[in-house]
Order: C-alpha cells, then sequence, then structure tokens
C-alpha cells in the first residue's frame, strides 16, 4: 500500500468520526470514498460498520467497475452511486453521504432549501441541491436516477433518506455535506419563529459571494 493511500484511509476514518460527531449519520449510516489519485480505484466504507469501530484497514478498495481488488469486507450498498458519480465526472475524487436529520425533515414534509447562507451559496455554486424521489437504494438503477438528478449540481437529496455530495476531493464533499445541513438548520429555526419564510439571498449578492470567495482560495 502506497503513503498516499494510507493517508487518504486516515482521511476517511477521521471524516467518518467527524460526521458522526457532527450529527450528519448515526452508528454506521451513510458511507464515504475517494478515488486514489492517478488510478481507477476507489477506497469506500464498508456495510454495517459504526464509525465509532472503523479502522483504516477496514475500507475497501474497489475498482471502477465495482469489483473487489482488496478488503475484507463487504462494500457499502451503496457504492454504484459512488462509482457512478467517478466514472460519470472525472473531475470528482470525493463522494459523501449522510443522513443529516433537519435537511431529511424539510424534504419530508416537501420544502426545498433556499439560498440562505452565504456558505451554502458558495460551497454548491449557487444552484442549491437536486432532489431525487424516493427509492431503494443499491442498485444501479438508483445510481442513475440519482446522477440524473443531480446534474451538474454538487449534491442531490435522496428524499425521505439522506444526503449525497461530490467533491474534487472527499474534504470538499464533506465541506458541502456540513454546509447544505448547517443552512437546514437555520432555515428549520426560522420556520420555528413563524415570522415568515427566509428570503433567499439576491442573485446578484449570490454571484458576488461566489467571485468574493473564489479570489481566497
Amino acid at each position: 500500500m502506497s503513503d498516499q493511500e494510507a493517508e487518504l484511509r486516515d482521511r476517511i476514518v477521521r471524516l467518518g468520526r467527524s460526521a458522526e460527531a457532527l450529527g450528519l449519520v448515526m452508528h454506521a449510516q451513510g458511507n464515504l470514498s475517494c478515488r486514489v489519485p492517478d488510478t481507477d480505484l476507489v477506497l469506500i466504507t464498508p456495510t454495517h460498520i459504526p464509525y465509532s469501530e472503523l479502522e483504516p484497514g477496514d475500507l475497501v478498495t474497489l475498482d471502477l467497475r465495482g469489483r473487489k481488488v482488496r478488503g475484507r469486507h463487504s462494500p457499502s450498498s451503496e457504492s454504484s452511486t459512488h462509482l457512478l458519480a467517478y466514472r460519470a465526472h472525472s473531475g470528482v475524487g470525493g463522494c459523501v453521504h449522510v443522513e443529516p436529520p433537519y435537511l431529511n425533515a424539510l424534504y419530508c414534509v416537501g420544502e426545498q432549501l433556499p439560498n440562505i447562507l452565504g456558505n451554502f451559496v458558495y460551497l454548491f455554486g449557487g444552484k442549491g441541491l437536486a432532489v431525487a424521489p424516493p427509492m431503494a437504494s443499491g442498485s444501479e438503477e438508483f445510481a442513475e436516477r440519482s446522477l440524473a438528478a443531480m446534474g451538474d449540481r454538487h449534491g442531490v437529496v435522496w428524499q425521505n433518506h439522506g444526503l449525497f455530495c461530490v467533491g474534487r476531493d472527499i474534504r470538499l464533499a464533506f465541506e458541502r455535506c456540513v454546509a447544505a445541513e448547517q443552512a437546514a438548520r437555520v432555515y428549520y429555526l426560522t420556520l420555528a419563529l413563524d415570522a415568515g419564510r427566509p428570503a433567499p439571498i439576491p442573485p446578484e449578492v449570490q454571484t458576488e459571494m461566489i467571485r468574493a470567495a473564489r479570489r481566497l482560495v
């Protein structure tokens, strides 16, 4: 195993534990993966192992067609969606699926998350989240419908299930999940105040926010 792969394994485990600490997942929910740069290999979390017990050696190595290259566990049941994202978009280097409670609550009742926070606007390029209707996950059909719904956006809500985000690396995909749940919490709290719905940030301000943030990175 290369030093690069070992570092990526450590990163996935750390982010998985962070996801649980932040309330984005519970126990063994969700899944995380990253592509090993300059290869056709993907590291992905196994199925049914709690993040509190997950170790770097528990991750599963797959090729882009889903063949197991290395690992003693079964890969995540939603690995087909991760793999399709890598095959369909060469710029994707990481994928994260979480089950955030505030975001799930909003979309379960038919709400959609508007662009009300600057960080959410920037990390999703002002495009917000796509929505895929309820469907049993884990199949190639589910993966295809998810990616078709997502289009050129960076994240898709699996209605009555959770959130799937992509990024040039796994850290960015994770940051997008965090930003979406943060915005969902704020939106939820504004609705609880019963003082009217929060107005989205004006489009021209969103554009300037994106430009300004890009100048800083």
